[in-house]
């Protein structure tokens, strides 16, 4: 059951080929979370982006989607923008858009680069701990599962940019502060 204060969100890290997901009841809560694929060719994925949104939707039944503000985007990544919007408004669920600058201040100490944030998410959840890749070297790709600390990064820093309603505080005096 979600406290007053606290709201479920579905994190979403976009990819041209895939997307990871953490779903959050709270702060410091997370409920589920991994990574969906939309290969090409001989291995290609026969369900598309539209239906997987929709099955996480329905699954989780979050209040707010959350998803990192691009400035460049490929047109795949594009398109799966669009198929994961058109899911929120059949819903009626708003998407929140967060920079990555959003992100890296969530994690102020630990910020240099993604395996930090990854490293630091593994240590504040420990649930995601055993996902955690070894640190990427130069000459390799990016592992396939540092899509779901991506998505953790934007959950965790959704809420750290909201301000909490401590209990018993009037709600229309901290807006009117």
């Amino acid at each position: 059951m979600l406290h007053p204060n606290e709201k479920r969100i579905l994190a979403i890290d976009l990819r041209s080929r895939s997307f990871g997901f953490a779903v959050f009841e709270g702060p410091t809560r997370l409920l589920d979370w991994g990574a969906r694929s939309f290969r090409q060719g001989i291995n290609a994925v026969k369900i598309p982006a539209s239906l997987k949104f929709a099955g996480l939707i329905d699954e989780f039944s979050p209040s707010t989607i959350v998803i990192r503000k691009g400035s460049v985007e490929s047109r795949k990544k594009t398109g799966m923008r669009e198929a994961l919007t058109i899911q929120a408004e059949k819903c009626g669920i708003p998407i929140r858009l967060l920079t990555r600058r959003a992100v890296k201040s969530a994690f102020p100490d630990c910020n240099r680069n993604k395996y930090t944030i990854a490293v630091a998410l593994a240590r504040q959840l420990p649930e995601l701990a055993p996902k955690l890749p070894p640190e990427r070297k130069i000459w390799k790709s990016e592992d396939y599962q540092m899509s779901i600390f991506d998505a953790a990064a934007l959950g965790v820093a959704y809420f750290s940019r909201r301000k909490p309603v401590m209990k018993g505080e009037d709600v229309h005096a901290s807006q009117a502060a």
